[in-house]
């Protein structure tokens, strides 16, 4: 798989060309699709100097569905969240009041990190 670099360059390259990204992508067998991409994120700057070089698995992003719940019925109270961090296979209920070093606690015992 080709790197950042590798694309940086191949896209100076089709620029410089004059070519049509199809015409350029034919003919150093790659898709204009990708060249097209490349070209767009390297522009825009939204591509990470690692990102297409192995990342490694600390710089895997993680997902977490966040569920607000509703207070209780009664007198008027805040409600907590509910964190489903599914490709862990966890789920965490922050009620309401509890303290920061806590869930920095918990967070950090998952690997997502604490709280900012």
């Amino acid at each position: 798989m080709a790197n950042r670099e590798t694309w940086r360059q191949r896209v100076a390259s089709w620029r410089a060309s004059g070519q049509t990204a199809a015409e350029y992508s034919a003919r150093h067998g790659f898709a204009a699709a990708t060249l097209r991409g490349w070209s767009s994120r390297l522009k825009r700057g939204t591509v990470a100097p690692d990102a297409t070089a192995g990342a490694s698995d600390t710089s895997r992003i993680r997902l977490a569905r966040v569920v607000r719940r509703a207070p209780p019925a009664g007198p008027p109270q805040h409600g907590g969240i509910v964190v489903d961090f599914p490709d862990l296979g966890a789920r965490v209920t922050v009620e309401a009041g509890t303290q920061r070093e806590t869930l920095q606690v918990v967070l950090a015992a998952l690997g997502v990190g604490g709280v900012r």
